[in-house]
């Protein structure tokens, strides 16, 4: 069975899961639910987790986080702007909060990873692993604290610390390495990006903690974590990024159909009556625009007088000079990239660039492998300060539309953005550090789930993670 037969299995719950995210997608087969049927093979079940992974990675936190990072920047005065200025509260995300755990998310993950054990089936197992650890990662830098231990188990699940779901999926990981060269057919072909290939799987998983040790270490070069240091996390990132993804052609993608409800969530958006509210970022625009960046029409399409140019939320640009998000990744197939080779060789570069001591010529070469296969011209005797700012600022440029960008501002502040200026005074000024819980987990939560106002009175409505504000 190919993969464009097997894709046909998860498309309602893909839409699905979606829909859930922002109030943008209608349509036959979004009210069905593959992904909670009566009875359910593990390979069912992957089926769903896939689509509800990939909606989660590219629907309504990627739309909100690319505004906020000024890749894009919405209009037309709907809920696309308001998100873009920052007007949010506790109902905006519930949908994205939900789908961790619900439908597709850590109930049916953990039921994979079961029957998997039982089977004796360790490559399925550690590629359904690998799955939680980018579901609930992605949460922890979402939302910092997080239900985890007691989730599926209590009633009223406790938050774990930020610091613990961290340690939790660096385990997590670390187990789904060694699975991944165990025995077991795996999932085959139902595995939708990679077919089954552990040694594909392998390289993400080491990507994914080299990944993860960055989004600690700002609290680490603060002294907040017992044990460790900044020098050390970098060390550590440096150790799994060597042995993470190791060519383009390994990337951990999306796999999407041509049927309407299978197609890439950011084009199915971008065919609503909401796809014109957002249009691309002047201040991405204008990195790209300076350096003639041959991305430019794979993220845009061309303004009315025929170049680039982008919107900036506190200085409308003339609609004639605005590019749309349409270049040739907006396209219903599109394969979304999540974790990739440029995000493994900009860890790399970063790490050797910012660790103790300082490596700046293997940080070069990390950067320029990546810049190669833009392509971009190789950077010459680069260092220090210029050399960070050379790779944050490409990262910003190669990650378009993954979530990702924020965690990495967030860390670095980089590259400078200027807020709303407009922003509602409840977030001092500044781009938020995170998002609220869930409506729907506060309601039924209530005991452990804070109330919006004490999560905007604690540190500065940031995460564990992100000591520092930026300015």
């Amino acid at each position: 069975m190919t993969r464009n037969t097997l894709v046909a299995l998860v498309a309602a719950g893909f839409a699905l899961a979606a829909a859930g995210c922002n109030p943008f997608l209608t349509g036959e087969g979004l009210t069905d639910d593959p992904n909670n049927p009566t009875t359910a093979t593990r390979e069912a079940l992957f089926m769903g987790v896939q689509a509800n992974t990939f909606g989660q990675q590219e629907s309504g936190i990627a739309l909100t986080t690319c505004m906020w990072m000024q890749q894009c920047t919405g209009g037309g005065g709907r809920f696309v702007e308001q998100f873009g200025k920052y007007v949010i509260d506790e109902t905006s995300h519930s949908g994205d909060f939900n789908s961790v755990y619900t439908g597709g998310g850590l109930i049916d993950i953990r039921k994979i990873e079961a029957s998997a054990g039982a089977a004796g089936d360790a490559v399925f197992l550690g590629i359904a692993q690998i799955y939680e650890a980018l579901v609930v990662g992605s949460a922890a830098d979402y939302w910092g604290d997080l239900p985890y231990t007691q989730a599926l188990t209590a009633a009223a699940p406790t938050l774990d610390n930020q610091f613990a779901v961290y340690d939790s999926v660096q385990a997590l990981l670390s187990r789904a390495i060694v699975n991944l060269g165990g025995a077991g057919p795996g999932p085959g072909a139902r595995d939708l990006v990679f077919g089954g290939a552990p040694a594909a799987w392998i390289e993400v998983a080491h990507t994914m903690k080299a990944r993860y040790y960055l989004h600690t270490v700002e609290a680490a070069g603060a002294g907040l974590i017992t044990g460790r240091t900044a020098a050390q996390v970098y060390a550590d990132a440096v150790a799994q990024a060597t042995l993470g993804i190791s060519a383009p052609a390994n990337d951990f993608a999306a796999f999407h159909g041509a049927s309407t409800s299978e197609r890439n969530v950011w084009f199915q958006f971008s065919q609503t009556t909401f796809g014109t509210d957002l249009v691309a970022g002047k201040r991405l625009v204008d990195i790209m625009n300076a350096r003639t960046d041959p991305r430019r029409p794979q993220y845009f399409g061309k303004n009315a007088l025929g170049a680039y140019g982008g919107d900036d939320v506190n200085a409308p640009q003339p609609a004639n000079t605005v590019s749309a998000v349409d270049g040739t990744r907006n396209s219903p197939t599109f394969r979304q990239p999540f974790v990739t080779y440029a995000e493994n060789e900009l860890i790399l570069a970063e790490a050797y660039n910012r660790g103790t001591p300082a490596v700046d010529a293997q940080a070069l070469i990390h950067l320029n492998n990546e810049r190669t296969t833009v392509p971009l011209a190789a950077l010459v005797g680069v260092t220090g300060a210029a050399l960070f700012d050379s790779i944050m600022v490409e990262k910003y440029v190669a990650l378009f539309q993954n979530p990702e960008v924020w965690s990495d501002y967030r860390r670095t502040c980089r590259p400078i953005l200027t807020p709303f200026a407009g922003a509602s005074p409840v977030f001092g000024g500044k781009i938020p550090g995170r998002l609220y819980y869930g409506s729907n987990e506060r309601n039924t939560n209530p005991i452990n789930i804070p109330a919006p106002s004490t999560q905007l009175a604690t540190n500065g409505f940031r995460n564990r993670n992100d000591p520092n504000p930026c300015p």
